[in-house]
């Protein structure tokens, strides 16, 4: 149990600031906003990740289901910073 618990815990937190670096690069808006939207949606997203990786029976399915999630946005976040020192 503790270590779904700690690939949960881990993996949604990871996964939560990726996701919300994600949503920083692509919001045209003042940063104070950025930084509200990112603390209140990163929360949200943060949470929604650690029960959706608390489901599986296993930290093993839970830690690879979450690479998952996180290489793609990784990748996405690699496109965004990519595309904009292009400009």
């Amino acid at each position: 149990m503790w270590p779904k618990s700690l690939t949960a815990f881990f993996g949604g937190l990871l996964l939560s600031v990726s996701m919300m670096l994600s949503l920083y690069l692509l919001l045209p808006i003042a940063i104070d906003i950025k930084l509200l939207v990112g603390l209140l949606a990163g929360f949200s997203i943060w949470v929604a990740a650690m029960v959706y990786y608390y489901s599986f029976n296993s930290a093993k399915t839970s830690a690879l289901a979450c690479g998952k999630f996180l290489l793609l946005s990784v990748a996405v976040n690699f496109l965004l910073y990519w595309y904009q020192s292009l400009l």
